[in-house]
């Protein structure tokens, strides 16, 4: 998956309730609207080790990267969400 920061956590969760709490996520500062190409081939660049992870490795190396972190994005200490959808 690919991201901005300010939906790195969203897109965490979002995967998480799909089965893929260890979803690989390239992401990058945010905003990228008013970036010209070369910005955005930067920023491109800067993500491609991160991209070339997520295809590559098996999934247990990457549970086994992202499980800290991905706990921590799915549930955040000190946020209580309702027992039921709203």
């Amino acid at each position: 998956m690919i991201t901005t920061d300010a939906f790195t956590s969203f897109g965490r969760r979002i995967a998480a309730t799909r089965g893929c709490p260890h979803v690989v996520i390239a992401e990058t500062p945010n905003p990228i609207r008013q970036l010209d190409e070369a910005s955005l081939n930067e920023r491109a660049l800067a993500m491609i080790n991160t991209v070339v992870f997520g295809l590559t490795q098996p999934p247990a190396a990457i549970e086994r990267s992202l499980k800290d972190l991905a706990a921590a994005q799915i549930h955040p200490r000190g946020v209580v969400r309702a027992a039921r959808p709203v």
